[in-house]
Protein backbone atom coordinates (compact mmCIF):
# COMPACT_ATOMS: atom_id res chain seq x y z
CA UNK A 1 0.00 0.00 0.00
CA UNK A 2 1.28 3.32 -1.09
CA UNK A 3 1.37 6.06 1.45
CA UNK A 4 -0.49 9.29 0.38
CA UNK A 5 -0.24 13.01 1.59
CA UNK A 6 -2.82 15.64 0.90
CA UNK A 7 -1.63 19.08 2.59
CA UNK A 8 -3.36 22.39 3.46
CA UNK A 9 0.59 23.82 3.99
CA UNK A 10 3.18 22.57 6.12
CA UNK A 11 1.88 22.82 9.00
CA UNK A 12 -0.79 20.82 8.85
CA UNK A 13 -0.49 17.36 6.58
CA UNK A 14 -3.43 15.41 6.05
CA UNK A 15 -3.10 11.51 4.93
CA UNK A 16 -5.19 9.68 3.13
CA UNK A 17 -5.45 5.61 2.46
CA UNK A 18 -5.27 4.45 -1.60
CA UNK A 19 -8.02 1.95 -2.29
CA UNK A 20 -8.14 0.89 -5.40
CA UNK A 21 -4.21 1.01 -6.68
CA UNK A 22 -2.74 -2.22 -4.74
CA UNK A 23 -5.84 -2.69 -2.66
CA UNK A 24 -5.87 -1.91 0.75
CA UNK A 25 -8.35 -1.86 3.92
CA UNK A 26 -9.77 0.68 6.40
CA UNK A 27 -6.66 -0.67 8.70
CA UNK A 28 -4.36 0.57 6.16
CA UNK A 29 -2.54 4.32 6.75
CA UNK A 30 -5.44 6.62 4.92
CA UNK A 31 -4.82 8.17 1.91
CA UNK A 32 -7.07 11.78 1.00
CA UNK A 33 -8.31 11.31 -2.12
CA UNK A 34 -11.95 12.26 -2.95
CA UNK A 35 -14.07 9.80 -4.80
CA UNK A 36 -16.85 11.59 -5.79
CA UNK A 37 -20.57 10.80 -7.92
CA UNK A 38 -23.00 11.88 -9.47
CA UNK A 39 -25.42 14.82 -8.85
CA UNK A 40 -28.49 16.43 -10.26
CA UNK A 41 -27.78 19.46 -11.43
CA UNK A 42 -30.68 22.04 -10.94
CA UNK A 43 -31.82 24.88 -13.96
CA UNK A 44 -31.50 28.72 -14.25
CA UNK A 45 -27.54 29.90 -14.97
CA UNK A 46 -26.89 33.75 -13.30
CA UNK A 47 -27.02 35.97 -15.99
CA UNK A 48 -23.66 37.93 -14.10
CA UNK A 49 -20.62 38.03 -16.20
CA UNK A 50 -18.03 38.13 -13.49
CA UNK A 51 -17.41 37.72 -10.00
CA UNK A 52 -18.51 41.14 -8.12
CA UNK A 53 -15.63 41.94 -5.44
CA UNK A 54 -14.26 45.17 -3.68
CA UNK A 55 -10.49 44.70 -2.88
CA UNK A 56 -8.70 46.98 -0.80
CA UNK A 57 -5.08 46.45 0.26
CA UNK A 58 -2.89 48.99 2.62
CA UNK A 59 -0.40 48.81 5.29
CA UNK A 60 -0.92 49.02 8.68
CA UNK A 61 1.23 49.92 12.02
CA UNK A 62 2.00 47.60 14.42
CA UNK A 63 1.57 50.28 17.25
CA UNK A 64 0.08 49.00 20.19
CA UNK A 65 1.94 46.17 22.83
CA UNK A 66 4.20 44.78 24.00
CA UNK A 67 2.12 42.23 25.44
CA UNK A 68 4.56 40.54 27.29
CA UNK A 69 4.64 36.44 27.03
CA UNK A 70 2.12 36.40 24.73
CA UNK A 71 3.24 33.60 22.64
CA UNK A 72 5.55 31.86 25.84
CA UNK A 73 7.48 33.08 28.38
CA UNK A 74 10.02 36.89 26.63
CA UNK A 75 8.11 36.20 23.52
CA UNK A 76 5.89 39.71 23.15
CA UNK A 77 2.98 40.39 21.07
CA UNK A 78 2.49 43.72 18.81
CA UNK A 79 -1.10 44.69 17.70
CA UNK A 80 -2.74 47.35 15.01
CA UNK A 81 -5.63 49.63 15.97
CA UNK A 82 -9.27 48.01 15.10
CA UNK A 83 -9.79 47.85 11.33
CA UNK A 84 -13.38 48.06 10.04
CA UNK A 85 -15.19 46.03 7.22
CA UNK A 86 -18.59 45.49 6.66
CA UNK A 87 -21.07 41.83 6.10
CA UNK A 88 -24.66 41.52 5.14
CA UNK A 89 -27.11 40.46 2.42
CA UNK A 90 -25.33 42.53 -0.36
CA UNK A 91 -21.62 41.66 1.01
CA UNK A 92 -21.99 38.43 2.12
CA UNK A 93 -18.37 37.64 2.89
CA UNK A 94 -15.09 39.04 3.40
CA UNK A 95 -12.05 37.23 2.99
CA UNK A 96 -8.65 39.05 4.70
CA UNK A 97 -4.95 37.83 4.56
CA UNK A 98 -1.97 39.35 6.03
CA UNK A 99 1.80 39.11 5.78
CA UNK A 100 4.57 40.75 8.60
CA UNK A 101 7.81 39.57 8.25
CA UNK A 102 9.97 38.34 10.81
CA UNK A 103 12.47 35.49 11.77
CA UNK A 104 10.03 33.40 14.22
CA UNK A 105 9.14 30.59 11.52
CA UNK A 106 10.57 27.69 12.97
CA UNK A 107 8.97 24.74 14.71
CA UNK A 108 11.31 25.59 18.25
CA UNK A 109 10.11 29.09 17.93
CA UNK A 110 7.02 29.53 15.95
CA UNK A 111 5.07 32.69 16.54
CA UNK A 112 2.32 33.29 13.99
CA UNK A 113 0.23 36.42 12.56
CA UNK A 114 -3.26 36.59 13.06
CA UNK A 115 -6.22 38.14 13.96
CA UNK A 116 -8.98 38.87 16.87
CA UNK A 117 -12.48 40.12 15.39
CA UNK A 118 -14.63 42.51 17.74
CA UNK A 119 -18.58 43.37 17.15
CA UNK A 120 -19.55 47.15 17.09
CA UNK A 121 -19.87 47.29 21.04
CA UNK A 122 -15.86 45.95 21.47
CA UNK A 123 -16.68 42.46 22.51
CA UNK A 124 -13.55 40.50 21.14
CA UNK A 125 -13.43 36.79 19.69
CA UNK A 126 -10.83 34.18 17.89
CA UNK A 127 -12.60 32.89 14.55
CA UNK A 128 -12.21 29.27 13.15
CA UNK A 129 -9.22 30.17 11.00
CA UNK A 130 -6.29 28.00 10.83
CA UNK A 131 -2.31 28.63 10.68
CA UNK A 132 -0.96 28.60 7.59
CA UNK A 133 2.35 29.94 8.43
CA UNK A 134 4.55 32.45 10.86
CA UNK A 135 4.60 35.26 8.40
CA UNK A 136 1.22 34.99 6.82
CA UNK A 137 -2.40 33.94 7.48
CA UNK A 138 -6.15 34.46 6.08
CA UNK A 139 -9.80 34.76 7.80
CA UNK A 140 -13.28 34.73 6.82
CA UNK A 141 -16.27 35.92 7.98
CA UNK A 142 -18.06 34.07 8.84
CA UNK A 143 -17.09 30.56 8.31
CA UNK A 144 -21.20 29.03 8.93
CA UNK A 145 -24.08 29.77 9.13
CA UNK A 146 -24.36 29.68 12.99
CA UNK A 147 -21.67 31.48 14.63
CA UNK A 148 -22.94 30.19 18.39
CA UNK A 149 -22.15 26.93 16.99
CA UNK A 150 -18.26 27.08 16.07
CA UNK A 151 -17.48 30.22 18.15
CA UNK A 152 -19.25 29.39 20.93
CA UNK A 153 -22.34 31.05 23.00
CA UNK A 154 -20.46 34.09 24.40
CA UNK A 155 -18.93 34.89 21.28
CA UNK A 156 -21.02 37.95 19.49
CA UNK A 157 -22.98 36.05 16.68
CA UNK A 158 -22.31 36.47 13.11
CA UNK A 159 -25.28 37.43 10.89
CA UNK A 160 -25.85 38.02 7.36
CA UNK A 161 -29.55 38.88 6.93
CA UNK A 162 -28.88 42.20 7.76
CA UNK A 163 -25.77 44.34 7.60
CA UNK A 164 -23.12 45.16 10.66
CA UNK A 165 -20.14 46.80 10.84
CA UNK A 166 -17.29 44.55 12.15
CA UNK A 167 -13.23 45.14 13.48
CA UNK A 168 -10.46 43.15 13.07
CA UNK A 169 -6.67 43.97 15.05
CA UNK A 170 -3.46 42.87 13.38
CA UNK A 171 -0.91 40.50 15.90
CA UNK A 172 2.81 39.55 15.13
CA UNK A 173 5.48 39.20 16.82
CA UNK A 174 7.58 42.20 15.93
CA UNK A 175 6.47 45.97 16.14
CA UNK A 176 6.88 46.46 11.98
CA UNK A 177 4.19 46.66 9.89
CA UNK A 178 1.19 44.76 9.00
CA UNK A 179 0.45 44.25 5.38
CA UNK A 180 -3.18 43.37 4.97
CA UNK A 181 -5.37 42.40 1.74
CA UNK A 182 -9.22 42.20 1.87
CA UNK A 183 -11.41 41.03 -0.68
CA UNK A 184 -15.39 41.60 0.06
CA UNK A 185 -18.25 39.81 -2.10
CA UNK A 186 -20.69 42.44 -3.59
CA UNK A 187 -23.24 40.18 -5.55
CA UNK A 188 -25.87 40.14 -3.27
CA UNK A 189 -27.66 37.51 -1.42
CA UNK A 190 -30.25 35.56 -3.28
CA UNK A 191 -33.13 35.98 -0.58
CA UNK A 192 -33.18 31.86 0.28
CA UNK A 193 -29.39 32.54 0.93
CA UNK A 194 -30.01 35.13 3.11
CA UNK A 195 -32.66 33.65 5.36
CA UNK A 196 -31.14 30.02 4.72
CA UNK A 197 -31.88 27.33 7.74
CA UNK A 198 -29.84 24.20 8.41
CA UNK A 199 -31.38 20.64 8.17
CA UNK A 200 -31.57 19.93 11.96
CA UNK A 201 -32.69 15.98 11.78
CA UNK A 202 -30.08 14.38 14.00
CA UNK A 203 -29.17 11.62 10.97
CA UNK A 204 -26.92 11.08 9.09
CA UNK A 205 -28.67 12.56 5.90
CA UNK A 206 -28.75 15.97 7.46
CA UNK A 207 -28.56 18.69 5.03
CA UNK A 208 -28.67 16.82 1.87
CA UNK A 209 -31.85 17.46 0.95
CA UNK A 210 -31.66 21.23 0.10
CA UNK A 211 -31.95 22.94 -3.25
CA UNK A 212 -30.96 25.87 -4.24
CA UNK A 213 -33.05 26.94 -7.13
CA UNK A 214 -30.77 29.60 -8.46
CA UNK A 215 -27.55 28.56 -10.52
CA UNK A 216 -24.65 30.32 -9.84
CA UNK A 217 -20.68 30.11 -11.62
CA UNK A 218 -17.40 30.10 -10.77
CA UNK A 219 -14.43 30.55 -13.13
CA UNK A 220 -11.53 28.11 -12.50
CA UNK A 221 -8.38 28.87 -14.64
CA UNK A 222 -6.37 25.76 -15.05
CA UNK A 223 -2.22 26.43 -14.94
CA UNK A 224 -0.15 23.95 -16.88
CA UNK A 225 3.52 24.51 -15.62
CA UNK A 226 6.38 22.64 -17.61
CA UNK A 227 6.94 19.24 -18.04
CA UNK A 228 3.50 18.90 -15.69
CA UNK A 229 1.60 16.93 -18.73
CA UNK A 230 1.98 15.13 -21.83
CA UNK A 231 -0.67 17.35 -23.40
CA UNK A 232 -1.60 21.02 -21.61
CA UNK A 233 -5.17 21.21 -23.42
CA UNK A 234 -8.21 20.95 -21.26
CA UNK A 235 -9.58 18.23 -23.40
CA UNK A 236 -6.45 16.05 -21.99
CA UNK A 237 -7.98 16.47 -18.64
CA UNK A 238 -11.65 16.33 -19.35
CA UNK A 239 -12.38 13.30 -17.45
CA UNK A 240 -11.27 15.34 -14.41
CA UNK A 241 -12.93 18.54 -15.12
CA UNK A 242 -16.02 16.53 -15.64
CA UNK A 243 -15.90 15.14 -12.46
CA UNK A 244 -15.01 18.24 -10.40
CA UNK A 245 -18.05 19.87 -11.93
CA UNK A 246 -20.51 17.24 -11.67
CA UNK A 247 -19.72 17.82 -7.80
CA UNK A 248 -20.33 21.41 -7.83
CA UNK A 249 -23.79 21.51 -9.78
CA UNK A 250 -25.67 18.83 -7.30
CA UNK A 251 -28.27 20.42 -6.17
CA UNK A 252 -26.62 21.40 -2.71
CA UNK A 253 -24.40 23.56 -4.09
CA UNK A 254 -25.47 24.26 -7.56
CA UNK A 255 -22.68 26.14 -9.07
CA UNK A 256 -21.73 25.61 -12.63
CA UNK A 257 -17.88 25.43 -13.62
CA UNK A 258 -16.57 27.37 -16.14
CA UNK A 259 -12.99 26.54 -17.07
CA UNK A 260 -10.07 28.23 -18.94
CA UNK A 261 -6.20 27.60 -19.49
CA UNK A 262 -3.16 28.77 -19.23
CA UNK A 263 0.34 27.14 -19.81
CA UNK A 264 3.96 28.14 -18.27
CA UNK A 265 7.32 27.10 -20.08
CA UNK A 266 9.41 28.00 -16.92
CA UNK A 267 11.58 25.60 -16.10
CA UNK A 268 12.38 26.22 -12.57
CA UNK A 269 9.30 24.41 -11.91
CA UNK A 270 9.48 21.17 -13.81
CA UNK A 271 9.00 20.27 -10.22
CA UNK A 272 8.36 21.90 -6.82
CA UNK A 273 11.65 21.55 -4.68
CA UNK A 274 10.02 22.48 -1.80
CA UNK A 275 6.47 23.07 0.20
CA UNK A 276 7.27 23.96 3.45
CA UNK A 277 9.47 27.33 3.05
CA UNK A 278 8.46 30.41 3.72
CA UNK A 279 10.66 31.63 1.94
CA UNK A 280 9.53 33.15 -1.57
CA UNK A 281 13.06 33.40 -2.98
CA UNK A 282 13.81 29.62 -2.46
CA UNK A 283 14.08 29.02 -6.16
CA UNK A 284 11.02 25.81 -7.81
CA UNK A 285 9.66 26.38 -3.74
CA UNK A 286 5.91 26.17 -3.61
CA UNK A 287 5.17 30.13 -1.94
CA UNK A 288 8.13 31.37 -4.64
CA UNK A 289 5.77 29.79 -7.87
CA UNK A 290 2.44 31.21 -5.93
CA UNK A 291 4.32 34.73 -6.01
CA UNK A 292 6.10 35.00 -8.86
CA UNK A 293 3.70 33.50 -11.75
CA UNK A 294 1.09 36.36 -10.96
CA UNK A 295 0.65 36.89 -14.69
CA UNK A 296 -0.62 33.28 -14.82
CA UNK A 297 -3.09 33.85 -12.18
CA UNK A 298 -6.74 35.35 -12.51
CA UNK A 299 -7.90 37.38 -9.52
CA UNK A 300 -11.45 36.53 -10.72
CA UNK A 301 -11.31 32.32 -10.73
CA UNK A 302 -9.81 29.55 -8.95
CA UNK A 303 -6.35 29.42 -9.92
CA UNK A 304 -5.29 25.63 -9.93
CA UNK A 305 -1.77 24.82 -11.10
CA UNK A 306 -1.10 21.17 -12.76
CA UNK A 307 2.29 19.75 -11.53
CA UNK A 308 4.32 17.37 -11.98
CA UNK A 309 5.50 16.26 -8.90
CA UNK A 310 7.01 17.87 -5.45
CA UNK A 311 10.47 16.84 -5.34
CA UNK A 312 11.04 14.46 -2.24
CA UNK A 313 7.31 14.44 -1.40
CA UNK A 314 5.82 11.62 -4.08
CA UNK A 315 2.95 10.94 -2.49
CA UNK A 316 1.63 14.53 -1.99
CA UNK A 317 -1.45 14.97 -3.75
CA UNK A 318 -2.06 18.39 -3.62
CA UNK A 319 -2.43 21.75 -1.75
CA UNK A 320 -4.38 24.57 -0.87
CA UNK A 321 -3.31 28.11 -0.56
CA UNK A 322 -5.40 28.48 2.93
CA UNK A 323 -9.36 28.13 4.44
CA UNK A 324 -10.39 30.02 2.96
CA UNK A 325 -7.94 31.21 -0.15
CA UNK A 326 -7.51 34.92 -1.00
CA UNK A 327 -9.42 35.79 -4.59
CA UNK A 328 -9.63 39.09 -5.73
CA UNK A 329 -5.35 39.07 -5.66
CA UNK A 330 -2.39 37.44 -7.79
CA UNK A 331 1.10 37.06 -6.49
CA UNK A 332 0.11 36.48 -2.86
CA UNK A 333 1.54 32.93 -0.89
CA UNK A 334 -2.55 32.27 -0.80
CA UNK A 335 -3.71 33.03 -4.16
CA UNK A 336 -3.66 29.48 -5.38
CA UNK A 337 -3.92 25.69 -5.23
CA UNK A 338 -2.23 22.83 -6.72
CA UNK A 339 -2.44 19.17 -7.78
CA UNK A 340 0.40 16.99 -8.39
CA UNK A 341 -0.26 14.39 -11.45
CA UNK A 342 2.58 11.69 -10.81
CA UNK A 343 0.68 10.25 -7.48
CA UNK A 344 -2.24 10.05 -9.09
CA UNK A 345 -1.11 7.65 -11.52
CA UNK A 346 -1.45 3.89 -11.32
CA UNK A 347 -0.73 2.47 -14.38
CA UNK A 348 1.68 4.05 -17.26
CA UNK A 349 5.14 5.33 -17.35
CA UNK A 350 5.75 8.71 -16.03
CA UNK A 351 4.67 12.27 -18.09
CA UNK A 352 2.65 9.78 -19.71
CA UNK A 353 -1.04 11.02 -19.81
CA UNK A 354 -3.39 9.26 -17.04
CA UNK A 355 -5.38 6.78 -17.04
CA UNK A 356 -9.49 7.46 -17.52
CA UNK A 357 -9.64 6.08 -13.81
CA UNK A 358 -6.39 8.45 -12.69
CA UNK A 359 -8.01 11.35 -13.96
CA UNK A 360 -11.11 10.94 -11.97
CA UNK A 361 -9.26 11.03 -8.83
CA UNK A 362 -7.45 13.79 -10.34
CA UNK A 363 -10.82 15.86 -10.57
CA UNK A 364 -11.68 14.57 -7.09
CA UNK A 365 -8.66 15.73 -5.77
CA UNK A 366 -9.13 19.57 -7.50
CA UNK A 367 -13.00 19.50 -6.04
CA UNK A 368 -11.52 18.81 -2.55
CA UNK A 369 -8.87 21.48 -2.43
CA UNK A 370 -11.20 24.01 -4.37
CA UNK A 371 -13.87 23.27 -1.04
CA UNK A 372 -10.48 24.05 0.93
CA UNK A 373 -9.98 27.63 -1.01
CA UNK A 374 -13.52 28.54 -0.96
CA UNK A 375 -13.64 28.08 3.03
CA UNK A 376 -14.64 24.44 3.60
CA UNK A 377 -12.97 22.50 6.20
CA UNK A 378 -12.46 18.45 6.91
CA UNK A 379 -16.41 17.25 8.10
CA UNK A 380 -13.76 15.52 10.68
CA UNK A 381 -9.70 15.04 11.35
CA UNK A 382 -7.76 12.00 11.33
CA UNK A 383 -8.39 11.04 14.91
CA UNK A 384 -11.90 11.77 14.76
CA UNK A 385 -14.16 14.61 16.60
CA UNK A 386 -14.74 15.89 20.19
CA UNK A 387 -17.96 16.96 20.90
CA UNK A 388 -16.52 20.15 22.45
CA UNK A 389 -18.45 23.66 21.89
CA UNK A 390 -17.44 26.28 20.48
CA UNK A 391 -13.74 26.50 18.83
CA UNK A 392 -13.42 23.18 17.97
CA UNK A 393 -10.30 21.97 15.95
CA UNK A 394 -11.41 18.72 15.32
CA UNK A 395 -14.35 19.14 12.72
CA UNK A 396 -15.96 21.78 10.33
CA UNK A 397 -17.53 24.67 11.69
CA UNK A 398 -20.82 24.29 10.21
CA UNK A 399 -23.72 23.20 12.56
CA UNK A 400 -25.44 20.84 9.73
CA UNK A 401 -22.47 18.63 9.13
CA UNK A 402 -22.38 15.17 10.52
CA UNK A 403 -19.20 14.18 12.00
CA UNK A 404 -17.13 11.02 13.03
CA UNK A 405 -16.29 10.88 16.57
CA UNK A 406 -13.10 9.59 18.20
CA UNK A 407 -14.69 6.93 19.29
CA UNK A 408 -15.16 5.23 15.83
CA UNK A 409 -11.39 5.26 15.41
CA UNK A 410 -11.46 1.78 16.93
CA UNK A 411 -14.62 0.93 15.28
CA UNK A 412 -13.11 -1.73 12.93
CA UNK A 413 -9.42 -1.59 13.54
CA UNK A 414 -7.80 0.17 16.44
CA UNK A 415 -5.18 2.21 14.36
CA UNK A 416 -6.20 5.74 15.70
CA UNK A 417 -7.57 7.06 12.56
CA UNK A 418 -11.16 7.35 11.37
CA UNK A 419 -11.91 5.63 7.67
CA UNK A 420 -14.52 5.99 5.61
CA UNK A 421 -16.32 2.70 6.14
CA UNK A 422 -15.90 3.14 10.09
CA UNK A 423 -17.99 6.73 9.77
CA UNK A 424 -20.99 5.33 7.34
CA UNK A 425 -23.22 5.14 10.64
CA UNK A 426 -26.96 6.25 10.20
CA UNK A 427 -26.21 9.09 13.27
CA UNK A 428 -24.92 12.31 13.12
CA UNK A 429 -21.54 11.29 15.25
CA UNK A 430 -20.94 8.35 13.44
CA UNK A 431 -21.19 9.18 10.32
CA UNK A 432 -19.31 11.64 7.08
CA UNK A 433 -17.54 9.43 5.29
CA UNK A 434 -19.77 10.00 1.67
CA UNK A 435 -18.84 13.30 2.38
CA UNK A 436 -16.48 15.44 -0.39
CA UNK A 437 -14.89 16.72 2.41
CA UNK A 438 -14.07 13.80 4.56
CA UNK A 439 -10.63 13.87 5.13
CA UNK A 440 -9.79 10.43 3.52
CA UNK A 441 -11.04 7.76 0.60
CA UNK A 442 -10.71 4.54 0.61
CA UNK A 443 -11.02 3.78 -2.95
CA UNK A 444 -14.68 2.12 -2.31
CA UNK A 445 -16.75 4.59 -0.93
CA UNK A 446 -18.67 7.07 -2.83
CA UNK A 447 -17.72 10.39 -1.48
CA UNK A 448 -19.77 12.00 -3.37
CA UNK A 449 -22.30 14.42 -0.30
CA UNK A 450 -22.02 17.68 -0.17
CA UNK A 451 -24.26 19.70 2.63
CA UNK A 452 -26.69 22.58 1.63
CA UNK A 453 -24.90 24.62 4.64
CA UNK A 454 -21.63 23.76 2.87
CA UNK A 455 -22.86 24.92 -0.34
CA UNK A 456 -23.98 27.93 1.17
CA UNK A 457 -19.75 28.47 2.08
CA UNK A 458 -19.14 28.06 -1.70
CA UNK A 459 -22.41 29.92 -2.76
CA UNK A 460 -21.23 33.22 -0.98
CA UNK A 461 -17.69 33.49 -1.71
CA UNK A 462 -16.54 36.30 -3.62
CA UNK A 463 -15.78 33.94 -6.45
CA UNK A 464 -19.24 32.65 -7.25
CA UNK A 465 -21.89 34.82 -9.39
Amino acid sequence: MKKFIFSLFSVFLFFISCGGKGGGDSSATLLLLLAAGSGAASNDSSSASEPCMETTERTVAANNGPILNYYGAGKSVYYSNPQSFSVGPTKPNAIFYVEQTHSYTTSGDFRPVHYYFYNSSGSSFINREVTLGGQFGTSMLGYGSNSSYYLGSSSPYVSFGLANTWYLDLNGPVNSSFRIKQTVGCKAMTEDERWFNTSNNSNSTNGLSHSWPRRKKMNVNIIFLNNSYATKSLEAIQTALDRFKTLYLQNTVNVELVFSLKTSSDTEFNAISDISSEDTSLSGGLLRLYTSTASLQDPKALNIYIASEATGEGSLLGMAGGIPGLPGFTGTRASAMIVFVEPHRSTGAAGSSLSSADLVILGNTMAHEAGHFLGLFHTSESAGSSSNSGLNYTRDPLIETPYCSTSRASFLVNDGYIAPQECLGTGITNASGYNMMFWASDGVTNQNQITGEQGWVIRRNPLAY
